[in-house]
């Protein structure tokens, strides 16, 4: 999945993220939602950083902190520095309190129609996720790198919502 997702370049990738990110915009959840948590993109992930522009939303980014994952507003990524694990992240600052998150973006390599990710394997999202169930949650990914189902493991927690270029799909409670 990590070389499918690398394949998209260029103008199709630009393309295809302009596409998600109107998708995103015309969701309920994004509309309503005041604070937002978006990630730095990295090896060829959906890049959601023009969603900066909307200003009328607090903008949030992770920093890995031990086994967790602690948020901090930003409005540019100018100032991040390679963390842990080379991803850019906020510099220290005083840290957003998680249950005032509306939305959480989740990034991942790859997504299924029920919620379920790949992501990298540290379950930072899945922690994150498994003790906030209150705040909604939206993964983001390629038509590329959607399947119809993964491999699930009973720590897996699944998004609310998944987003690619030309469809959103909706986990029905039954997908649990």
């Amino acid at each position: 999945m990590l070389v499918c997702r690398q394949r998209i370049a260029g103008e199709d990738k630009k393309r295809s993220e302009s596409r998600i990110i109107t998708r995103i915009r015309a969701l309920p959840q994004y509309r309503e939602a005041r604070v937002i948590a978006l990630y730095v993109p990295v090896r060829g992930e959906v890049d959601l950083l023009p969603l900066l522009e909307d200003t009328s939303k607090t903008t949030l980014f992770p920093k890995v902190h031990g086994e967790d994952l602690a948020f901090y507003p930003a409005a540019c990524i100018d100032t991040f520095v390679p963390g842990r694990f080379g991803i850019p992240e906020p510099p220290e600052g005083p840290v957003f309190p998680i249950r005032d998150i509306d939305l959480i973006f989740v990034p991942g390599i790859s997504f299924d129609r029920t919620g379920h990710r790949i992501g990298y394997g540290k379950g930072y999202y899945d922690r994150l996720m498994r003790a906030n169930g209150h705040v909604a949650t939206i993964g983001v990914c390629f038509d590329e790198c959607l399947v119809d189902r993964l491999p699930a493991d009973s720590w897996d927690v699944q998004v609310e919502c998944v987003v690619t270029q030309t469809e959103v799909i909706f986990r029905s409670k039954n997908e649990v």
